[in-house]
């Protein structure tokens, strides 16, 4: 493909497209689609109305009512009727709304309002909160109006606490009937809807490319759209000004809603745990600058201001430096052109007779347009080969919790390549064989070749901290056809005390959101927990290892508690096929809910 090409899909990809007319609505995994689109496309699932709720992230009373139309929604599934959250205020962000569904629990699809054509304003919406039924028996109509106004009698100033008067449950009630409601509209009670968005940029003014945004490119973005990394394949490279000039639009489009650069987590608690380490995410100051750039015309300014540029590791080279030992797959693997993705399994001969202790490792995909990523896997040394089903039972064991990992190639992670400080390290077991498993995804195209490899570099001595990766999973997954709000739940307990120094959710294509909470004293009177780590818009193409800047320690007894959801609907633009009742497994039109912790046995005081 060559460079417009590129250009051409990136645009397709990343710009918001609405319909002519019609307002665009942006969704939790920055997805764009016209209202008419939230009608399902299945006649197994046909919406007869749409419940529409207009919510602020930051307003008390949409929160308090989230429980309430959650009830709602479940009560009057089957009977065609969608609730949607439409979140209209200006200040709105992809991310911000997607946080208001995970921690509301909201149980129903978010979208954030067009602030051209906005949504809210046809449906002649003017508070938060307020609710709109829509009647789409016979297609979407902005007109066909059944209620507005009240989800019931709370109100803002908090007086009424608990709503007795159930003015859209009586609307619902009715429609389903096939009879008018006793009221159809109500006067709403709440916050006047803020669709403009001030910021002040008057400091900004006078930023150019050279002097303000080039170090944000740099130390933002360059090391993924640069030659041979996966946002320079895919879409482009950020190397000049002309480039990064021509293509503003859409970068600030995917800046101001923070969808890039891509990073998805928060701790519960920054003051008490720190943050995270690698945090790519831009701070306002940084999105200020942009958007003081863009707006004044995107000036170059002197090329005498610009910051040195980085020297990047070549295509080629090892980001460890040279290793002292690489493993590799003992034969290249041909990916069919046409294919569904697979799972291959290939044993690198170890088996050294003492243990071995790593102070660098770095996992590399051979061919990067067919490997979807790589899990280094510790194995019993034998000759015996292994296929995908019969790999998966032995390595991973029934419930998935036996498996142990060394390495890991994801795009994007910084995990791929790691030199662990002085004093911490892995360790590589004796009488163990490293095992390869490779995930593929075919290109459609042509066939490909495939030799991956993990180099590593060997510690000088056994390190005082000692490294160990383990995957915790649950295998009784059973997500049903248009469920958009899956809940699954495992607990993660330790035999000794630990310190987890990072951890990586996974999830497949259905996977919407994750929590996890420490809990102390668990099951008992004093059970106490806390959130240390939320996705709010998981993303399968964006899966990280997250590393904790104080790590969490966990004694003996006490436990992590996860919390997945996932979304098998037309609303979850990744989905391959609402229609499918999905169950575990590794590829990814199949689910998995695991989670890869790196920690290291310890005695806590």
């Amino acid at each position: 493909m060559n460079r417009f090409a590129h250009v051409v899909l990136g645009c397709l990809l990343l710009t918001a497209t609405g319909f002519a007319g019609e307002p665009s609505l942006r969704g939790r995994w920055g997805d764009s689609r016209a209202p008419k689109q939230l009608l399902s496309p299945s006649k197994n699932n046909k919406t007869n109305a749409l419940v529409v709720f207009s919510a602020s992230s930051v307003c008390p009373l949409s929160k308090r009512l989230v429980p309430v139309l959650n009830e709602l929604q479940k009560e009057f599934q089957k009977a065609g009727i969608q609730f949607i959250a439409l979140l209209p205020n200006g200040m709105e962000t992809v991310a911000s709304i997607a946080e208001f569904a995970l921690d509301t629990n909201l149980a129903f699809p978010v979208y954030k309002d067009d602030r051209n054509q906005p949504w809210h304003e046809q449906l002649k919406l003017t508070t938060t909160p307020q609710v709109v039924v829509l009647d789409t028996r016979q297609g979407y109509d902005v007109a066909k109006v059944v209620y507005r106004g009240q989800a019931d009698d709370q109100w803002f100033g908090g007086g009424t606490a608990n709503g007795k008067k159930p003015y859209l449950k009586m609307a619902l009630q009715s429609f389903v009937k096939g009879q008018a409601p006793e009221h159809t509209e109500t006067a709403a009670s709440g916050c006047a809807i803020a669709k403009n968005v001030r910021r002040d940029l008057s400091a900004y003014e006078h930023v150019t490319y050279y002097k303000d945004v080039m170090p944000i490119i740099q130390n933002k973005c360059q090391a993924c759209h640069r030659e041979g990394e996966p946002g320079g394949e895919l879409f482009m490279s950020f190397n000049d000004y002309d480039t990064v000039a021509s293509m503003i639009d859409t970068i600030i489009d995917r800046v101001e809603n923070k969808i890039m650069p891509p990073w998805h987590a928060k701790v519960g608690d920054k003051k008490k745990q720190g943050g995270l380490k690698h945090d790519a995410s831009l701070t306002e100051e940084q999105i200020s600058i942009l958007l003081a750039w863009h707006q004044n015309g995107t000036k170059a300014g002197d090329k005498k201001d610009a910051p040195a540029e980085i020297q990047w590791p070549a295509a080629g080279d090892w980001k460890i430096g040279k290793p002292d030992f690489i493993f590799q797959m003992p034969e290249p693997y041909i990916v069919p052109a046409k294919r569904l993705d697979e799972y291959q399994y290939y044993r690198a001969k170890a088996n050294f007779p003492e243990d071995r202790y790593i102070q660098a490792v770095e996992t590399r995909p051979g061919n990067k347009a067919v490997v979807h990523h790589v899990g280094v896997i510790l194995g019993p040394a034998t000759d015996e080969k292994f296929n995908g089903s019969e790999a998966m039972l032995k390595l991973y064991g029934l419930t998935g919790d036996k498996i142990r990992k060394v390495g890991d190639y994801v795009p994007g992670d910084p995990f791929n390549a790691r030199t662990y400080p002085e004093g911490y390290g892995l360790i590589l077991p004796k009488n163990t064989d490293i095992v390869f498993e490779m995930h593929y995804t075919p290109t459609g195209t042509k066939q490909e070749a495939d030799i991956s490899q993990m180099g590593i570099v060997w510690a000088k001595e056994k390190p005082q901290h000692v490294i160990e990766t383990k995957v915790f999973n649950r295998k009784d997954i059973r997500l049903m056809p248009h469920d958009s709000h899956y809940e699954m739940s495992n607990w993660y307990a330790f035999e000794t005390d630990v310190k987890i120094y990072a951890l990586a959710p996974h999830m497949h294509f259905r996977g919407k959101d994750y929590l996890l909470y420490k809990v102390t004293k668990p099951n008992t009177k004093e059970e106490k927990r806390e959130i240390v780590l939320k996705i709010a818009n998981y993303d399968f193409n964006w899966q990280r290892t997250y590393e904790f800047e104080k790590p969490i320690e966990l004694r003996a007894g006490d436990a992590l508690f996860a919390v997945m959801h996932f979304d098998n609907s037309h609303f979850n633009p990744n989905n391959p096929d609402p229609e499918q009742k999905i169950g575990f497994g590794i590829k990814s039109d199949q689910e998995m809910f695991n989670t890869r912790v790196k920690f290291e046995r310890v005695t806590l005081e």
